[in-house]
């Protein structure tokens, strides 16, 4: 089976340390595990990538495709916004799912 190389955008690291420093804030004891479960979460996508559906936002930048990893743990519900490019997933943002989706005139990513 195929092995995908998983790298992380600026955006998205951005985005992990956003939330983290506010787990940290809300609940410190919860970080080691919430930072290992994100991460074992987003390895599987080292195999099969394709098998994450759409993202919302998918054909607002042109030709390429966004897909989304949906992940829950303590406290919320996140989107892994990535794409897959010959043998690279690239992850461009972790989304609170509560916020709303990317629109056009947004571009975040």
């Amino acid at each position: 089976m195929r092995e995908y190389e998983i790298v992380f955008a600026p955006t998205a690291y951005e985005d992990l340390d956003e939330i983290l420093g506010w787990l940290s804030d809300k609940a410190p004891e919860k970080v080691p595990e919430w930072y290992a479960a994100i991460q074992a979460h987003i390895q599987t996508l080292s195999r099969l990538p394709e098998r994450c559906p759409y993202a919302p936002e998918n054909g607002l930048w042109g030709t390429e495709e966004l897909r989304q990893l949906l992940f829950q743990a303590y406290p919320s519900k996140y989107r892994i916004i990535f794409t897959v490019a010959k043998s690279r997933v690239q992850i461009l943002q972790i989304r609170h799912g509560a916020r709303r989706y990317l629109h056009e005139e947004e571009n975040e990513l």
